[in-house]
């Protein structure tokens, strides 16, 4: 028995040194392990970290530009209103203009005629003037062959 028991305890210390050996094997297998997947984390996690300052930047970026869009249009409807505005506003002054130009024109030709009768008048005045003096000299020229035969007929000693 004492063989066996020998045995036994060298099997059993056999087992406790296998054991503690798996263990200690185990356990750096495990360390190793949990290093190499500690130190993926960190560079997971620090690329993450880094993604999301990247995704916030870009975030901000788009907020940006989204804000000067929507000021863009903004001003494209306030400018697009205004350019109507002046647009019709010209039409309206263009239309007016024509309409004074149109007045103006018969204005002048109004005007024209006007003067043209003015002078188809003055020419009239100037010659019935030159008549009536022709006829101022006639009257004078019979007043005096009046009075002449007015003379006449007082010396005249003819039995009336």
């Amino acid at each position: 028995m004492a063989y066996m028991r020998k045995n036994v305890n060298i099997f059993l210390l056999f087992v406790i040194v296998v054991v503690v050996l798996s263990i200690t094997g185990l356990t750096t297998y495990y360390q190793s392990t949990y290093k190499n997947l500690s130190t993926s984390y960190d560079t997971k996690l620090a690329e993450v970290e880094k993604l999301l300052a990247d995704l916030n930047s870009e975030r901000t970026n788009l907020n940006k530009t989204t804000l000067e869009l929507t000021i863009k249009e903004e001003r494209e409807t306030e400018l697009s209103g205004q350019y109507t505005a002046v647009t019709n506003t010209l039409k309206s002054t263009e239309n007016e203009l024509d309409d004074t130009k149109s007045t103006l024109e018969s204005t002048i030709n109004e005007l024209v005629q006007t003067a043209q009768n003015l002078a188809d008048a003055n020419t009239e005045i100037q010659k019935l003037n030159a008549n009536i003096n022709g006829l101022e000299l006639q009257i004078r020229g019979l007043q005096s062959k009046l009075g002449d035969c007015e003379d006449e007929k007082a010396l005249c000693t003819c039995p009336s």
